[in-house]
């Protein structure tokens, strides 16, 4: 173990720059650096700040990690951390350290934001008022570099919000959680969902931003009744609902009674969830609003599922071309996955077939993890419908893979239904059997 007297004497042997760098990184709440952050931090020119990581990683005060996205991470060894956090606090004013933790969170923001805005750009309508033009361009220029930004940063994001909850930077905090929303949406971390939008939705409150504090109840209760906290997530969506109207906000009355149609729907109680989701599309179709008619259509069309296949495949093909209207490519790939299914349930399995495939690549494209499991447990039982045991197990086990990243119930039933195939698969044959028992054919 490294000593503090080596330690010292290392530091030492640094030039300014690199003592710099290297008492900030002391000061950062989160694991992983890389030399677009430290530049950020620092206002340090990115080739020096690249320079220098080097050499703290050659005195062995930083732990180089696996190159992500083309770019070098390091992480501080541990024994340094606090070495460092405490040469920081010798050295450097109050006001410097704080710009270092208040220039990390402006810099998550402004590059969040601008994958929020390549991603999911309806999301952002609270803050593209306001927004300014990013000082850096973003690391990133296509959906695939934006979702892979975001996960790289996904470990960081509580650490992050609380520090700057302890700043006080409320209006920063909520601003930080809406801004992950694409990373929300497409890979679904359900308990990191409903943590951070807890601190959001306290943060918004505080500062009495009712916009915000309906943002974080409408995006937070998806995420508690995807963590089986439904009881709240009725709570949350009763309280927008109740906001919204407060509000005049039509679009998010008709949000909140979405959510509450889910709920319903996902527990079990389809005729409660009814009247929810049709009273949503009215509001909506009265401000104009057709993408969230199709949403609470397609909703509407996971009910019809039940008793009628044909109405449901309906409802998911007016929800899809709406969708698509709207260039909404990901929801309406949702869609068609549920309209191959309906189809399949009508008894054209291979129609069916063809469509949930082409969904699945949409999804795919879009790197939505939720939907890509179902997507494929939905193919795996159409395969099992016709027969094809082999390819529906297959399709089975790469929903299970998918699942136990977000839902582990989901990833065990599904593993049920690939060892029940399995079974199937292992189990002798008429012939075998009829051989067995000197019934097979004669020589």
């Amino acid at each position: 173990m490294i000593t503090t007297t080596a330690l010292d004497e290392r530091y030492q042997d640094l030039e300014e720059d690199a003592r710099y760098i290297y008492r900030s990184l002391g000061l950062l709440p989160v694991c992983e650096i890389n030399a677009d952050m430290t530049a950020a931090i620092t206002g340090l020119l990115w080739g020096r700040v690249e320079w220098e990581l080097e050499v703290l990683a050659d005195e062995q005060l930083l732990e180089p990690l696996e190159e992500h996205e083309g770019r070098v991470r390091y992480r501080l060894v541990s024994v340094a951390r606090d070495h460092a956090r405490s040469l920081a606090l010798q050295h450097d004013l109050e006001h410097d350290r704080i710009l270092v933790l208040s220039r990390l969170c402006d810099w998550v923001l402004m590059t969040c934001t601008q994958a929020q805005l390549l991603l999911t750009p309806d999301q952002a309508t609270l803050r593209r008022s306001t927004m300014e033009p990013p000082a850096v361009p973003a690391p990133f220029d296509d959906d695939a570099g934006a979702l892979a930004w975001l996960e790289s940063h996904e470990g960081n994001l509580l650490a992050l919000l609380r520090s700057a909850e302890a700043a006080g930077w409320d209006e920063l905090v909520w601003q930080l959680v809406d801004s992950f929303w694409p990373w929300f949406l497409r890979r679904h971390p359900y308990e990191l969902w409903s943590a951070a939008h807890e601190i959001g939705l306290a943060a918004a409150r505080r500062v009495g931003n009712e916009p915000a504090v309906r943002q974080m109840l409408l995006s937070g209760a998806i995420g508690l009744n995807a963590v089986g906290r439904m009881k709240d997530a009725l709570w949350w969506y009763g309280e927008a609902c109740d906001a919204a109207r407060d509000a005049g906000d039509l679009r998010g009355d008709g949000q909140a009674l979405l959510g509450l149609g889910s709920c319903h729907h996902d527990a079990g109680m389809p005729e409660q969830a009814r009247p929810f989701l049709t009273r949503a599309i009215a509001l909506w179709r009265s401000c104009g609003y057709p993408r969230g008619v199709a949403l609470a259509n397609i909703v509407l069309g996971e009910i019809d599922l039940a008793d009628d296949p044909r109405r449901a495949m309906d409802a998911f093909a007016e929800a899809r071309a709406d969708l698509l209207e709207v260039d909404d490519s990901f929801d309406a790939a949702r869609a068609l996955v549920l309209q191959g299914h309906a189809c399949v349930r009508t008894g054209d399995v291979e129609g069916g077939i063809r469509e949930m495939t082409t969904g699945l690549a949409s999804l795919a494209d879009a790197g939505s993890t939720r939907w890509r499991a179902r997507a494929l447990e939905l193919l795996g039982a159409a395969h099992h419908d016709k027969g094809d045991t082999a390819t529906a197990r297959g399709y089975y086990q790469q929903a299970e893979q998918l699942y136990a990243v977000i839902r582990p119930a989901d990833a065990e039933r599904v593993r049920d239904l690939s060892a029940g195939l399995a079974r199937l698969l292992t189990r002798p044959s008429a012939a075998d059997v009829a051989g067995l028992h000197g019934e097979g054919p004669r020589g």
